[in-house]
């Protein structure tokens, strides 16, 4: 019972932060909330230490208001970056490209295909059903071959994104990978997939100008607490490259949601002609 809940909990975990997140970077939302707690807090304090209360208030709604401003995010998000190298334009084993949905994924599946025609790998593995149905459109367009691409499904963590390369690309002795995601993102992504004993060429796709200074902050925010958690539950610990087939195979047995399909599943399932 006990492994159940803890099982539910994690597949429930990542959706709750992300809510409670979008939450708490809403100002309209959570302004109010704020100014409530203060005055509710004034009126039972009494006026001896109202002004603690008022000016601690003040100095909590400032440091929110910093939070959501550039002058928050860009630093927090630079430093990020930083300590990733850059992509040195090296071919590799497969291109695999982390999910994001909306307006956040920005150019990365184009730049993906843009990749794969330069010949940079043949193998493509792009992390979510919708996201792979989109690639394989553009690929169809540009009269590009996806017979060595893969979908995989269900996939809703780092950690599960990059055990399934583990079990997609490790056994078959590919372990030389360029990975494609954001620039908060990277950092931790990097990191996580070099932990299972690859062989990482990361590549940074830039936040769309789009994206308002209070989403870059939750972003940020999210990797820092990210790379805390995952230091401490230990899955940037170094394994080497000749250990992936075995990873891979002590992580064969996936649940069915995070099966992988190829393209020509995906054709059939969604009629793509």
């Amino acid at each position: 019972m006990l492994e159940l809940l803890r099982t539910d909990f994690a597949r429930r975990w990542p959706k709750l932060t992300w809510k409670l997140g979008y939450w708490f970077f809403s100002p309209k939302k959570v302004t109010p909330v704020l100014l409530v707690v203060v005055t509710v807090v004034l009126v039972i304090s009494g006026l001896e230490s109202s002004w603690r209360i008022a000016m601690a208030g003040l100095a909590l709604l400032v440091a929110y208001g910093v939070v959501m401003s550039p002058l928050f995010s860009t630093p927090a998000t630079a430093l990020l970056s930083s300590f990733v190298p850059p992509d040195t334009g090296e071919s590799a084993d497969a291109i695999v490209v982390l999910a994001r949905s909306g307006r956040i994924q920005g150019d990365r599946y184009n730049t993906a295909v843009d990749m794969l025609a330069e010949g940079r790998s043949p193998n493509l593995l792009i992390m979510g059903l919708s996201q792979g149905v989109s690639v394989l459109k553009a690929l169809d367009q540009r009269d590009l071959s996806p017979n060595l691409m893969l979908s995989a499904v269900g996939v809703k963590t780092t950690k599960q994104e990059a055990e399934s390369a583990a079990v997609a690309l490790g056994a078959r002795g590919l372990k030389r990978v360029i990975l494609i995601t954001d620039t908060p993102h990277m950092l931790r992504a990097w990191l996580t997939f070099k932990g299972l004993g690859f062989a990482v060429v990361p590549h940074i796709e830039p936040l769309p100008t789009g994206v308002a200074s209070r989403e870059r902050s939750l972003l940020a925010i999210r990797e820092y607490l990210g790379l805390v958690s995952y230091a401490g539950l230990g899955r940037f610990q170094r394994k080497l490259a000749s250990t992936l087939p075995q990873v891979a195979g002590a992580m064969a047995d996936l649940p069915t949601d995070r099966r992988f399909m190829t393209a020509e599943q995906i054709r059939q399932t969604f009629r793509l002609s």
